[in-house]
């Protein structure tokens, strides 16, 4: 299992476009994937799923846990690290399906 702290920079935090360009990255990967809302202090959730995604309310400067478990794990969660840590400007690395 691999977990990773990362603070949301986008403006959006997780919301609408960011959202949907984070679970899609996710469901790019075999692993179990989960997020948390730290700064909310909310449990884990699927991270492929959109509507628990936005339910967690993930706003600019929150810090949110992202846990993966799975046979690509570290990719998964440093994939997803990255994309939030960049305001989602590496999406063309990102496994992201359409």
């Amino acid at each position: 299992m691999q977990t990773r702290d990362v603070v949301v920079v986008s403006e959006q935090g997780l919301h609408a476009k960011p959202a949907d360009l984070f679970v899609r990255a996710a469901n790019g990967f075999s692993s179990d994937i989960r997020i948390m809302n730290l700064t909310k202090q909310t449990p884990f959730e699927n991270a492929k799923s959109i509507l628990k995604v936005l339910a967690l309310g993930i706003y600019r400067h929150h810090r949110v846990r992202i846990k993966a478990e799975g046979a690509d794990e570290d990719a998964a969660v440093n994939t997803l690290s990255r994309l939030i840590e960049s305001d989602f400007s590496i999406e063309d690395e990102a496994p992201i399906k359409t």
